[in-house]
């Protein structure tokens, strides 16, 4: 027997990390048996396999193989049940039930049935690439497997700048350009370009989905659904934000997340301006145009646009309030309403005008605020030629044109047109007077009545005659005021102040008539 030079042992004791050490025995055996004189068609048994050998008196009983130069395999990385055992060559049909054996191996790893004796158990994997020492059946599937490891895609498109490594992928990339979608599904009129997207749109007549989760009773039609489900339970988000601290679980989060920092908004609407980050937003937008409600209140006649609409309506029905505050016993039936409540507690006014001081919890009441510097009122009656700076003051005005009071007393006959003006008429009923002054021991129904009677503390008079320029503290009395004022000629308005008290008359007034018993008064008898 003729040994190896130890380079050659070198080179194959490389790479026996990567299929261990019972491929490396097999392929020096095979070496070997090639430079031996012996029949060519003869190889190394897998260990374990074959009869042992029986020790002779030149021959000391070996737990491993003797390698050349000196090297040996340690014999605890020759596995066998019982004892370790040196290999032997095999004749040609003991090779041919070896493969077989192996050939079922692999098609049970990889789910592949067949029979015994098919063709498929007797593939012989003879082409080996030299970079992960992957076995193929043929020289092309070999090349083929190569330009994974070299990066080449010799498939280049036509028409855009895709490169592909195999002739398939690109005749399949090319149905995109072409728009051809030659699969068809034979219970709607989906088409599909792929064979496995037509098997796959298949699960969604037949209701099947094979792929369930080992850790709750969610069950889905692809396997990528399912690996991408598993990580709401493990808590894994791969996906992370370099701008930012943010980590998603799916990539199109990501990519979407992205798009508010870059400020893009790539899907815009066909009938207005406006533009979006995500399609489904276009898509939701596009049914303000159209007029599409598609969600129905199945309690009441409302539609919605939204989904999310119709679930927050719904709780109006129930009752059900889910956000609960938590320093205080207030619910409410939107988180964005809790959110906005939870700024009162906090004393927090995020939004600040820019013409004066004033902060606001909300940004509509900046908005609203914002009108008061503008002096705009956007919002005109259409029974009037009054304007308003809020709709709802609008709403409540036109109640008074259709004499609608929808507000009514439950203890007496009275009815108001706003809820305020039924709260303050109630405190009448109760005696209670919740507004008291901070200087005297009086106490008031109504705050107006408060703020009017502390003037009479600080002297204050803000109301002021047009005419005679007198102030007063109280606008009743300035229009009491203005009616003695303009009732007068212009003439005595001009040479003399209303507001100065009437002079008396310089002479003195006429003396009583005196009368006496032969003079009587008129229309009295004389004595």
């Amino acid at each position: 027997m003729s040994h190896l030079p130890s380079s050659s042992v070198r080179d194959h004791m490389k790479w026996a990390g990567l299929l261990g050490c019972e491929a490396v025995l097999s392929s020096m055996a095979l070496m070997q048996a090639s430079s031996m004189a012996a029949p060519p068609k003869k190889m190394v048994a897998p260990l374990g396999h074959g009869p042992p050998q029986r020790e002779g008196p030149d021959r000391a009983p070996q737990s491993h193989m003797i390698l050349p130069s000196g090297m040996s395999c340690p014999p605890l990385l020759i596995r066998k049940e019982g004892e370790f055992q040196t290999p032997r060559l095999l004749d040609e049909k003991e090779m041919r039930a070896n493969e077989d054996m192996q050939q079922k191996k692999k098609n049970r790893k990889s789910g592949v049935g067949g029979d015994e004796n098919g063709p498929s158990s007797k593939v012989q994997k003879n082409f080996i690439c030299d970079h992960c020492y992957g076995a193929f059946r043929s020289g092309y599937h070999l090349k083929r497997h190569i330009l994974i490891h070299t990066g080449e895609k010799p498939y280049a498109c036509a028409v855009c700048d895709m490169r592909f490594i195999q002739r398939y992928h690109l005749e399949r990339h090319s149905l995109i350009h072409t728009g051809v979608k030659p699969y068809a599904c034979t219970m709607c009129d989906m088409r599909f370009f792929q064979r496995y997207h037509l098997e796959r749109h298949k699960l969604t007549h037949t209701g099947v989905k094979p792929y369930a989760c080992s850790m709750c009773d969610m069950r889905f039609f692809q396997r990528y659904h399912l690996a991408r489900h598993t990580l709401t339970h493990t808590g894994v988000k791969p996906y992370a934000c370099t701008m930012c601290d943010m980590r998603f679980i799916q990539r199109y989060q990501l990519e979407r997340h992205s798009l508010t920092h870059t400020g893009v908004k790539p899907y815009a609407c066909t009938m207005c301006d406006k533009r979006f980050f995500q399609r489904y937003h276009l898509a939701r937008h596009s049914l303000t145009h159209m007029g599409v409600k598609p969600y129905a209140c199945t309690m009441c006649d409302m539609k919605f646009f939204q989904r999310y609409h119709l679930a927050r309506h719904s709780l109006t029905h129930t009752g059900v309030k889910p956000y609960a505050c938590t320093m205080c016993d207030k619910r409410f039936f939107q988180r964005y309403h809790l959110a906005r409540h939870s700024l009162t507690h906090m004393g927090v006014k995020p939004y600040a005008c820019t013409m004066c001081d004033m902060r606001f919890v909300q940004r509509y009441h900046l908005a609203r605020h914002s009108l008061t510097h503008t002096g705009v009122k956007p919002y005109a009656c259409t029974m009037c030629d009054k304007r308003f700076f809020q709709r709802y003051h609008l709403a409540r005005h036109s109640l008074t044109h259709m004499g609608v009071k929808p507000y009514a007393c439950s203890m007496c006959d009275m009815r108001f047109i706003q809820r305020n003006h039924l709260e303050r008429h109630s405190l009448t009923h109760t005696g209670e007077k919740p507004f008291a002054c901070d200087m005297c021991d009086m106490r008031f129904i109504q705050r107006y009545h408060l703020e009017r009677h502390k003037r009479v503390h600080s002297g204050e008079k803000p109301y002021q005659c047009e005419r005679c320029q007198q102030n007063f503290s109280r606008t009743d009395r300035l229009l009491r005021h203005r009616r003695l004022c303009q009732g007068r000629s212009v003439a005595k308005v001009e040479n003399q102040p209303c507001c100065e008290p009437r002079p008396y008359p310089q002479e003195a007034p006429p003396a009583p008539p005196t009368w006496s018993p032969l003079h009587p008064p008129p229309g009295r008898l004389a004595v």
